[in-house]
């Protein structure tokens, strides 16, 4: 089980727009630079983040900035959109079950109720973190640096 890479250079980019976009247009390139990502793995990420209205950004020299208070945006919001199908990959089942076997004919209908129920948890967990927690742990760990 775990949650995408997507996501924590997702929050790694939100977390630079919050602290650096008033004093500086943030581009996919700075960004790239702060994460050790590549430049089009941030822009594939700043798109999606863009759809989902969590960012607005300016073409060309760029000018990135948060499209909603910190507290309106949480860190399910964030994964869901960078990584559309994360829940669902969150609990992972083997497919190379035995037909001929009774429970590895039923396996995947067994674990289904539980491992919804994890997913769940997991949503609802992620639902109640939000950006503005994130930042607030940020400038902790600058302060005590």
């Amino acid at each position: 089980m775990q949650i995408s890479k997507r996501c924590s250079v997702a929050i790694h980019c939100l977390i630079c727009i919050h602290e650096f976009g008033d004093s500086a247009k943030i581009t996919s390139k700075q960004l790239a630079l702060s994460t050790g990502c590549n430049p089009v793995i941030i822009r594939s990420i700043m798109s999606a983040l863009k759809k989902s209205n969590i960012i607005s950004s300016k073409p060309g020299t760029g000018g990135t900035t948060l499209r909603k208070d910190p507290n309106q945006i949480n860190l399910l919001q964030i994964c869901s959109c960078v990584e559309p199908n994360f829940l669902e990959k969150l609990v992972g089942e083997h497919t190379s079950a035995s037909k001929f076997c009774p429970v590895g004919r039923s396996i995947h209908t067994i674990l289904d109720k539980p491992y919804q129920k994890i997913r769940a948890d997991v949503a609802s967990s992620m639902a109640k973190i939000t950006l503005a927690e994130i930042l607030e742990n940020y400038q902790t760990v600058m302060e005590n640096q």
